[in-house]
């Protein structure tokens, strides 16, 4: 399990990057990996706070 941390105090910007430009990042690079899990977005005040991946192991 990996939680990222978007939260900035000032501005909803990651690195230059919109918190929603970063989010879609997040969620295509985990479709293109052939992740199997789940994530979770939480949000506050109406900004991303906190992603969390939770990996699931299928045998």
């Amino acid at each position: 399990m990996a939680a990222l941390n978007l939260n900035s105090k000032n501005e909803q910007q990651i690195g230059g990057k919109s918190q929603l430009t970063k989010l879609y990042e997040i969620m295509r690079e985990t479709m293109e990996q052939g992740f199997y899990g789940s994530v979770e977005v939480k949000f506050e005040a109406g900004k991303v706070t906190i992603i969390k991946k939770t990996e699931s192991i299928k045998i």
